[in-house]
């Protein structure tokens, strides 16, 4: 009868302690967590990489999802300051403006030109900017909609790089830069079209690809010595994040192998950027929104 006396408060104390911290960490992910930023530096070496391209600096961004964000003004404002902080030589943006709808994208062409201002900036669409989340009148509705959301990015000073690649230039020197549509496992839409977005590059090129679902590079990319640099975002570490002896571990782990920062095969680095908005629910728990500031350095690699 004791033991039992003991046992019944201790569970019910139990249950309420896992109750009121994950409340807790809910509330904390919501209201503090997900206005969390931070800066990521990282460098990357390559051998083939051109001389006047050494210390050449890219700033990445992700996953905005501005129809999810809770005070998306003062964040934009926030990540502006980083940016103009870093003074990049290039703004590259992999994916995922909103979370359906051309509209999110109202009263922020102002922010938006700022971003593109700091730099030369470029994009590629996420899974979320095709509107396939919700349901569409007709497939003209759905259309209109998609191409607003190009014509917006394009307005603020985006290129939209759609299966296509463009030119940097740095003194005397050039490398390619990529972007493909969005390519994830199903149910996410293979649109991308790699050998359009690569095929008229030079083999011997440098080469970066912006490429939305890191399961691109898994699948067909990695291990590619013609694309030395690819840029992903779309997982947002599952906006939760752990820490094991301080190194940052995320639950997105357990569904796919590249959900955040650095990896490589062979000659083929990737860089997963976490991404700065939420979607689905509207916190973020020790993953705060990123920012990647990427330095390219020509030399050995060790």
């Amino acid at each position: 009868g004791f033991r039992k006396f003991i046992k019944q408060p201790v569970i019910s104390y139990a249950g309420f302690i896992i109750a009121l911290s994950l409340s807790t960490g809910i509330l904390f992910g919501t209201f503090a967590g997900s206005r969390q930023l931070k800066v990521s530096t990282v460098d990357l070496v390559f051998p083939n990489l051109p001389e006047s391209f050494d210390q050449y600096k890219i700033a990445q961004l992700s996953d905005i999802h501005l129809g999810g964000m809770l005070n998306p003004e003062k964040f934009l404002s926030r990540t502006i300051q980083k940016l103009d902080d870093a003074d990049p030589n290039v703004i590259l943006f992999t994916g995922d403006m909103v979370n359906n709808f051309a509209r999110e994208l109202d009263g922020y062409d102002t922010a938006l030109r700022e971003i593109a201002g700091i730099a030369p900036a470029y994009s590629i669409l996420g899974n979320h900017d095709y509107g396939d989340y919700t349901n569409w009148e007709s497939l003209e509705q759905k259309q209109g909609n998609f191409e607003a959301i190009q014509n917006k990015q394009s307005e603020a000073g985006f290129k939209l790089l759609n299966n296509a690649f463009t030119v940097l230039k740095s003194g005397q020197d050039s490398i390619f830069l990529a972007g493909v549509e969005n390519w994830g496992h199903p149910p996410f839409p293979q649109y991308a079209d790699l050998d359009k977005a690569i095929g008229k590059i030079p083999e011997e090129a440098f080469t970066i690809l912006m490429t939305h679902d890191p399961a691109h590079w898994e699948s067909k990319i990695k291990g590619k010595e013609n694309i030395e640099l690819t840029l992903s975002g779309h997982t947002h570490g599952m906006q939760w994040g752990i820490r094991f002896a301080g190194i940052p571990f995320s639950l997105a782990w357990l569904t796919r192998q590249n959900w955040g920062g650095i990896y490589q095969s062979g000659n083929s680095v990737l860089y997963v950027n976490t991404g700065l908005g939420t979607v689905g629910m509207p916190w973020r728990l020790d993953m705060p929104g990123e920012v990647t500031v990427i330095t390219l350095k020509r030399g050995e690699v060790d």
